[in-house]
């Protein structure tokens, strides 16, 4: 097959495959396409959402604006970065979060006080948190349904927290990443 380079738009009527060809049988796989709708449909491709403008309270506690991401059915979520935005300033203290199924929840990232700042007064704007998903039982008699994955859609809230009381809010980003399964 050829490669050519287009200049201007691309078009097709009946959507786009991308194919990967096995180089020992020949075999064409197809990786992702796209219907005549335009709706990319892959489960291979990763998909980043995002939940903007969480803050710190300016009294301690949960953030006055929990953020809200909208997971679609049948995916599953498979990391979540918080990007700080803007620098938020507190006294000597902890600045923590949690990801839930409920405003306050901790259901998809466990409750972690003090993993943004731990004792201190200031997170640096542009600094990255890596979270650790919450893992199921993987050696029971009965392995439970992952808490990442959902078969309809649904609203996961992002919470930051903080242990003393803010005197510059600040602002985070979480960069929600997942995976359509079906």
């Amino acid at each position: 097959m050829a490669n050519t380079t287009f200049n201007g738009p691309v078009r097709s009527e009946n959507g786009f495959q991308i194919v990967s060809k096995d180089a020992t049988t020949g075999t064409v796989t197809t990786v992702a396409s796209t219907a005549s709708t335009g709706i990319v449909t892959n489960k291979f491709i990763k998909h980043v959402g995002f939940a903007t403008g969480v803050t710190v309270n300016t009294t301690a506690g949960d953030s006055p604006s929990i953020g809200e991401f909208t997971q679609p059915a049948n995916t599953i979520i498979t990391d979540i970065k918080i990007f700080c935005d803007t620098a938020p300033v507190i006294g000597t203290g902890d600045i923590g979060y949690e990801v839930g199924t409920s405003s306050s929840g901790a259901q998809i990232v466990a409750a972690q006080t003090d993993e943004i700042l731990d004792g201190g007064t200031t997170v640096v704007a542009h600094n990255v948190t890596v979270t650790s998903l919450v893992l199921q039982t993987q050696d029971g008699t009965t392995a439970p349904a992952s808490v990442q994955y959902t078969d309809t859609e649904r609203t996961i809230y992002c919470n930051i927290t903080n242990t003393v009381d803010a005197t510059t809010a600040g602002s985070f980003t979480f960069i929600i990443e997942y995976v359509q399964i079906a």
